[in-house]
């Protein structure tokens, strides 16, 4: 059986087995029903016959007055009801009700059960030598006798089967509600949340389940805490001599300016700057994953895009590039955590100089629609590259000196705080450029 939902398959098992069941139960009643019902009928054809006993001495002796006593007898012209007949040693019948052939029944003259075309006959000597009883009754009373009692006992079952098709979905959906709940808290936990999962009354079976959940959980948390620990205290280690590299280096290039190592000293000071912007972004990486971004304050982004939107103007390669579009009232309120989103926004800036194409605007556009998109000229990234540039450490070219930690930044910051992060290449009604699209929740 192919992939599919365990709940179907659980239905669709029990259903087809409970029908199963209640088919080969209907056809063991059927064929009861079928034996009880030819049993009680031949029973009462056979009580008929042992009546008409006491009958056959007196039909011999006055046939005249007791032809005229069977209509009496049997006093029904009603062609299913039982029929008889007193046949003579020479075939001839001596007495029949009026119900009953005028000519004798085409069975043996002995005694027991006969079927013939349309009746079934019991054939019993008479009192008299030579003389027989025939009772017969009608194939069509039979049949619809049949008919009616299996439809009686099988019908009720044949309809509470789709009863019990409703009754096991019922049952099924409601013993995977337990399923649903765990499936539900697993989900929920993720890179920033790997708390344990508390105790829900589970059954036995997944109460087994959510402890080895639990445990893996456990694990998991130690171990990135142990890396998101390294990491932080790595860079936070090298942030102070890459600092003291940085001005010596800077001295440096500055007494050996108008020599033949000047070159030489402007790109060490360069890889340098490019070392120390890595450590911050690992730092900043490492407070991401662990959380910082859960934290929930009422921040109005406008005022932290004013203040990044100012210092990014004062920088040469910036300046006027940066156009802000503004489109949505005065506040914009998020919530989260003040350095966090500045962070974010300021890695999402960066991204754009960084890549950009210099001699085109940076565009900051802030909707009503509670997004704020940034928008850049640049050669178009295939679509299979967009979604690898929110991990760390990857780069869509390899032009600039970023390390290729500013998009995961900026998405892991957006998942905490319940956003996401877009991103698309060309620039919808554009032939290039590339557009980072933040999306924020709705404030609580």
């Amino acid at each position: 059986m192919g992939r599919g939902s365990l709940v179907s398959r659980l239905i669709w098992m029990l259903a087809s087995s409970m029908a199963g069941l209640w088919l080969l139960g209907s056809v063991a009643a059927g064929m009861l029903t079928v034996f009880e019902v030819n049993e009680r009928l031949d029973d009462a054809i056979e009580e008929v016959a042992q009546r008409l006993l006491p009958a056959t001495y007196d039909a011999v002796q006055q046939p005249q007055a007791m032809q005229q006593m069977a209509k009496h007898l049997v006093a029904t012209m009603d062609p299913k009801a039982l029929a008889y007949q007193i046949v003579g040693p020479t075939g001839d019948i001596v007495m029949r009700s009026e119900n009953a052939p005028e000519t004798p029944f085409s069975v043996p003259r002995q005694a027991g059960f006969h079927d013939i075309p349309q009746y079934r006959v019991y054939s019993q000597p008479a009192a008299a030598d030579g003389y027989f009883i025939e009772v017969a009754e009608p194939a069509v009373h039979r049949s619809e006798s049949l008919r009616r009692a299996v439809a009686l006992t099988v019908g009720p079952l044949l309809l509470f089967l789709p009863l019990s098709w409703f009754l096991i979905r019922w049952t099924v959906f409601r013993s995977m509600r337990s399923l649903d709940q765990l499936r539900s808290e697993i989900g929920r936990r993720d890179g920033s949340n790997l708390s344990q999962i508390p105790d829900m009354g589970l059954p036995t079976e997944l109460a087994s389940m959510l402890a080895a959940v639990n445990r893996l959980l456990e694990r998991l948390e130690r171990a990135l805490a142990t890396e998101r620990q390294f990491a932080a205290n790595s860079a936070h280690e090298l942030r102070t001599p890459i600092a003291a590299v940085l001005a010596q280096m800077q001295v440096l290039s500055a007494q050996l300016a108008g020599t033949q190592h000047a070159e030489r000293a402007g790109r060490i000071v360069t890889q340098i700057k490019g070392l120390s912007s890595l450590a911050e972004k690992l730092l900043q990486l490492s407070r991401a994953g662990a959380g910082a971004g859960m934290q929930r304050e009422r921040i109005d982004m406008m005022t932290v895009l004013q203040v990044l939107v100012d210092e990014f103007r004062r920088r040469e390669d910036v300046g006027d590039r940066l156009v802000v579009t503004a489109e949505c009232p005065d506040e914009f309120i998020v919530h989260g955590e003040l350095d966090v989103l500045g962070i974010t926004l300021r890695n999402l800036i960066e991204n754009a100089v960084r890549y950009g194409a210099p001699d085109e605007p940076i565009e900051l556009v802030v909707g009503r629609d509670r997004q704020i998109r940034l928008l850049n000229g640049g050669a178009v990234i295939p679509s299979e590259t967009l979604e690898t540039l929110k991990k760390p450490f990857v780069r869509g070219c390899s032009v600039g000196a970023g390390g290729g930690l500013g998009l995961a930044i900026v998405d892991s910051v957006m998942k905490q705080i319940g956003g996401s992060l877009t991103l698309i290449s060309p620039v919808m009604g554009r032939s290039g450029g590339f557009e980072a699209r933040l999306v924020f929740p709705e404030p609580v």
